[in-house]
């Protein structure tokens, strides 16, 4: 069994593309001719992948392409300047697309905890405001009405 797992890996993989030497090759047909069930595999096989791609008609690329490639080719050995080096260089450091969500993500909490932060601050100087304000109620007061002619707290004195 695993002699006919070799060759329907053969058959998948070199076989089929015709990339197998001659050797190889014919150890493959000569196994084809003796097992009747990989002899199965490789017409499933070239049922399912081969024959619909045997029907197509080659497309050539776009003219652009070739001109692009060729054009990178000539390119290549040509020495760039230093400027342009660090230039690339640094686009290198700032492109980074997988960090990108991570960064927003980082800068979303942040500003979910400084919103945070500020409505504690809030809620806890008006928790302290009240309560100085009570404070300030409920102290008394150095004497009401008296024969001085002290009316009592600053609000009587506009009022009166």
């Amino acid at each position: 069994m695993k002699k006919c797992d070799y060759f329907k890996d053969l058959i998948l993989t070199d076989y089929m593309d015709g990339q197998l030497d001659n050797s190889s090759s014919k150890d493959v047909e000569n196994h084809l001719l003796e097992c009747c069930e990989c002899r199965a595999f490789f017409k499933n096989a070239k049922v399912a992948t081969a024959l619909p791609f045997e029907r197509l008609t080659p497309q050539p690329p776009p003219s652009e392409l070739w001109s692009n490639i060729k054009q990178r080719i000539e390119n290549e050995g040509q020495e760039s300047s230093p400027l342009e080096e660090i230039v690339s260089k640094l686009k290198g450091l700032f492109v980074f697309p997988r960090v990108v969500p991570v960064f927003a993500s980082l800068i979303l909490m942040m500003a979910a905890g400084a919103v945070t932060v500020n409505t504690i601050q809030i809620q806890q100087a008006k928790e302290q405001a009240q309560g100085e304000y009570l404070v300030a109620l409920l102290a008394p007061t150095s004497s009401t009405t008296s024969d001085s002619g002290d009316l009592g707290t600053p609000i009587e004195h506009y009022f009166l």
